[in-house]
């Protein structure tokens, strides 16, 4: 009896147990999931989908087009790459793949051949470094697919055309441009600095230019020059030379681009420097216009260039090679606008 009974104890208890650990087990909290992974970011290239244009049966249609672009880096750039991805699909072409050069040959060029790689049918190309380009585009020949440059140009024998704009007349019309204002108010006599691009052939012609145009309108014992650098490519550099020379008199700096302008333009903010202007050898942009829209104190003039017009022109030479026409002009430059308080107003528009 003892015996039974401690039998029936026994089961009682571990009855006892299964119920309490089922019990803590179902109180027990879940464990958290583990947090999910952090999405890569986008690759900039091949350009987001854009929504497919009616069929047009025209020679161009679905055509892909390798784009190596020179860089990204500043808002200009960024315009024509916003402009190849929005206008290329309404014309009618197929896959628009865009390439950072990051102002890297190499890099470049290792994009040409890839665009070979992948046979696209043709090449838009703005080259960092057009001699070390040439082989490349020499290969992209012999495989058959037509280049097209823009902006940048190159000697390539067999490239279609050249879309650009006249960068030896940026050089000329902002030397003017301080030459009339040096006349009427400095006496004939100017302080200027000049930060210099000087990389690629098409941004070193803009400071030789004005040199010239200014020394021929104001002789060359007329003009101080604080500095004459290459400010390499980064704001932060054309603020260190402008620091550099902080204290002496400095009635305009000259800037190649706009990031040279604005890293022009910390250096004066910073240092509370009246009376000096920046004049810029290419701009466009919300960050120019809204500077000069709002009387900004020193920064005074831009050579302004569309985006919209280079790419534009780029395109529809495209369409006319695939549609068989060999008499497109070798080289084809847009129109340049003079921009400073008294006509931003007209150009606003294009950046609200």
């Amino acid at each position: 009896m003892k015996k039974r009974a401690l039998v029936v104890v026994l089961a009682f208890m571990m009855i006892f147990a299964v119920v309490a650990c089922a019990v803590e087990e179902a109180s027990a909290p879940a464990p958290a999931p583990a947090p999910a992974p952090e999405p890569e970011a986008p690759a900039p290239a091949p350009a987001p989908d854009a929504p497919a244009p009616e069929p047009t049966g025209e020679p161009w249609e679905g055509k892909r087009l390798g784009i190596a672009h020179i860089t990204f880096y500043d808002e200009w750039c960024m315009g024509v790459y916003d402009e190849f991805t929005r206008q290329a699909p309404l014309m009618g072409f197929g896959e628009i793949n865009i390439q950072n050069g990051d102002l890297n040959a190499e890099l470049q060029t290792r994009q040409v051949e890839d665009f070979i790689t992948q046979q696209y049918d043709m090449i838009l190309i703005d080259p960092v470094n057009p001699e070390i380009l040439l082989p490349a585009l020499q290969r992209a020949h012999e495989a058959g697919i037509p280049v097209i440059a823009f902006d940048s140009g190159t000697d390539f024998e067999h490239l279609i055309t050249h879309v650009a704009w006249d960068h030896a007349e940026t050089g000329v019309l902002t030397g003017h441009y301080i030459a009339d204002y040096v006349e009427a108010n400095l006496d004939g006599k100017v302080n200027v600095g000049i930060l210099a691009m000087l990389y690629a052939p098409h941004t070193a012609i803009r400071s030789e230019t004005f040199k010239e145009t200014l020394e021929a309108r104001l002789g060359a014992e007329n003009i101080t020059y604080v500095f004459d650098q290459d400010f390499g490519q980064s704001r932060e550099d054309a603020t260190m030379i402008v620091e550099n020379n902080i204290a002496r008199p400095m009635d305009f700096i000259w800037a190649a681009v706009d990031n040279a302008a604005f890293g022009a333009k910390v250096a004066l903010e910073l240092n509370a420097i009246q009376g000096t202007k920046i004049v810029s050898a290419g701009a466009w942009g919300s960050e120019p216009f809204n500077a000069m829209n709002d009387g900004d104190p020193w920064y005074m003039m831009a050579i302004g260039v569309s985006p919209e017009e280079i790419v534009r022109l780029s395109l529809e030479s495209a369409q006319q090679w695939f549609a068989g026409n060999t008499n497109i002009p070798r080289s084809q430059n847009i129109e340049l606008s003079i921009i400073d308080q008294s006509n931003i107003g007209n150009f606003m528009h294009f950046v609200q």
